[in-house]
């Protein structure tokens, strides 16, 4: 299933929603939205990849709308969006609560944001493709990324690559965090699962699962929730 099926049918579907893709890469999530008929827009900061999804969005006869800048200075009205979504973007950031907090201004109450965010202690690291580089002292992981020739510095980059600069966070931490700029959360995974089994297997899960959260899933998948109240 595509991640925006995947998304949608939490949701409760994209229908007459207002889509705003935050970190929109190569614009695989937005051209997933224009083919399926969405109002959806994305905000990206490396030129390379707006250039990349125009061309791809060219190709298939779509207009895509995609601007340049920094997802801490969203170029957005207050209340614009219903839905936002900011898969793998948290971690490359200069400022993670200045990005929610900008996510929250220009959500409409009741909004919702689908976040993903790495695991500090994941055991498998999903950004550079390596095992137990999480369970590691930060000051060794450069080291170890070099031994296995997995090392990215990007120093051209303009968003953060290397492991040092690197945003991620413990399950509490983020969920703190959201908290504090104004959001509910739900931990998506967790939702997932309470669907899929039984009350005598949903009990043994609410133990065992935050354990296996904390120290095996190299990512969090958060689902935020912009409180009916937050109206400016």
């Amino acid at each position: 299933m595509e991640h925006i099926d995947n998304v949608g049918q939490i949701i409760g579907g994209f229908a007459d929603k207002k889509i705003l893709d935050v970190g929109a890469g190569r614009g695989e999530f937005l051209l997933q939205c224009l083919k399926r008929g969405y109002n959806a827009v994305g905000i990206e900061l490396n030129s390379e990849k707006i250039k990349d999804a125009s061309e791809a969005a060219r190709r298939v006869g779509l207009n895509l709308h995609l601007v340049q800048g920094r997802a801490e200075e969203l170029p957005f009205l207050d209340e614009s969006f219903d839905f936002v979504n900011c898969g793998e973007v948290i971690e490359h950031v200069q400022n993670p609560r200045a990005v929610l907090k900008e996510i929250h201004r220009v959500l409409r109450p009741g909004g919702k944001v689908y976040v993903s965010v790495h695991n500090r202690f994941g055991m498998y690291d999903t950004h550079f493709h390596v095992w137990f580089l999480g369970w590691l002292p930060r000051a060794w992981a450069n080291g170890y990324l070099k031994l296995l020739g997995r090392h990215k510095d990007y120093a051209t980059a303009p968003d953060f690559q290397n492991i040092q600069e690197m945003h991620y966070f413990m399950f509490t931490d983020f969920e703190a965090l959201a908290w504090s700029c104004g959001f509910k959360t739900v931990d998506i995974r967790a939702l997932k699962l309470n669907k899929i089994f039984s009350e005598p297997v949903r009990h043994l899960s609410r133990h065992a699962y935050p354990l296996a959260r904390n120290f095996y899933f190299s990512t969090f998948h958060f689902l935020l929730t912009k409180p009916i109240h937050d109206s400016h």
